[in-house]
């Protein structure tokens, strides 16, 4: 993919701010990418003030669907490409004035897996190009990507190539970390965690899990841990702003996210970034980004017991996790730096922005 000053991108997106999830973070890398090579812009539905993400200029719409499609289709008439966060926001493809526009959409997970929505699959037909973020979702969107014209798979990585200033596992108590949104029926695992915490602590009676995130099933998760006999072992944090993030991997041993429904799972990468060895789960896409032995374990999702003995192994264990750990970093330094995924996107776009 060559640089081309006569080519505009247009990104069109629900969020671009950090700490808005992982569809939000595609987009900044996908705009930190692009704007490397290109003039790029962006517009974002739901954010509530418009600002500047490097060299991309951000228009926000306040969550006003009806603004936000009148500002996409004027932004369009200047834009030579366009490039949507998701299949949601490609529906307003159909909105774009000055011709037939080049476009582009990410499909991330569960929006796309199985039978889709009618309109999501549409707008995977209609797009010249959908950047898939792992094998296992275009594996579990196969029906949904059968009409698609050009599927290029694209893993993610970090929006930079930073190292952090501590990489490794804590040295203080044996904490286990769950960093992610906490949903409705906890897709992410926070229940399977805390039911089998009372064996963990027994057998590591200083161990500590720890839940930060947001979300609306956040009162359901500390009343979840709240009921467990050994409650005082378990902090639900809630939402972190972006200064308390270091602080927080740096009482981590181990990352844990016993999960159904990542399509990726940028926590996994990150807590290699950190050197933290990482536990994911074998019923979603965890399990294609962590290397089971090397950078962690696998574990089946309804295996219990496995995730147990697993975490009680590696929290007794110092010298094993800070070695799963190190091997973790050094895979995120080969494989899911920003670098490593610009490169990938500029190869799976090629032939979309050649033309």
């Amino acid at each position: 993919m060559q640089s081309d000053r006569n080519h505009a991108v247009l990104l069109a997106t629900q969020f671009m701010s950090e700490g808005n999830g992982g569809i939000a973070e595609v987009a900044r890398m996908t705009a930190k990418s692009l704007a490397g090579r290109f003039p790029t812009r962006a517009l974002a539905c739901q954010e509530r003030e418009d600002f500047q993400f490097g060299a991309v200029a951000i228009r926000a719409y306040q969550n006003s669907r009806p603004r936000f499609v009148a500002g996409f289709a004027l932004a369009s008439l200047h834009a030579t490409h366009i490039v949507h966060d998701f299949v949601g926001t490609a529906r307003a493809q159909r909105f774009a004035l000055g011709g037939g526009k080049r476009h582009a959409v990410w499909a991330h997970g569960i929006e796309v897996w199985g039978e889709p929505r009618p309109e999501h699959a549409e707008a995977l037909r209609r797009s010249d190009l959908v950047l898939v973020n792992s094998a296992y979702t275009i594996e579990r969107a196969a029906r949904a990507l059968s009409g698609a014209r050009n599927v290029q798979l694209c893993r993610l990585g970090t929006t930079h190539d930073i190292v952090p200033e501590f990489v490794g596992i804590s040295d203080g108590p044996p904490t286990v970390l769950l960093l992610g949104r906490i949903d409705p029926k906890f897709p992410k695992g926070h229940d399977l965690l805390v039911s089998i915490w009372p064996r963990v602590v027994s057998a590591v009676p200083d161990a500590r899990l720890m839940f930060v995130g947001g979300g609306p099933a956040l009162a359901d998760a500390r009343e979840i841990a709240a009921r467990s006999r050994v409650a005082a072992s378990i902090d639900v944090v809630g939402f972190a702003p972006a200064d308390q993030i270091d602080a927080i991997w740096r009482r981590a041993s181990v990352m844990a996210m016993p999960s159904l429904g990542e399509g990726f799972g940028l926590v996994f990468i990150e807590a290699m970034r950190r050197g933290v060895p990482v536990i994911a789960s074998r019923a979603d896409a965890g399990q294609e980004i962590n290397v089971d032995g090397v950078t962690g374990f696998n574990i089946a999702h309804d295996k219990p017991e496995q995730w147990a003995d697993a975490i009680i192994s590696l929290l007794r264990d110092w010298d094993a996790a800070a070695r799963l750990g190190a091997a973790g970093h050094a895979h995120w330094r080969d494989e899911y730096r920003f670098s490593a995924f610009d490169r990938r996107l500029q190869a799976a776009m090629s032939g979309f922005l050649d033309n």
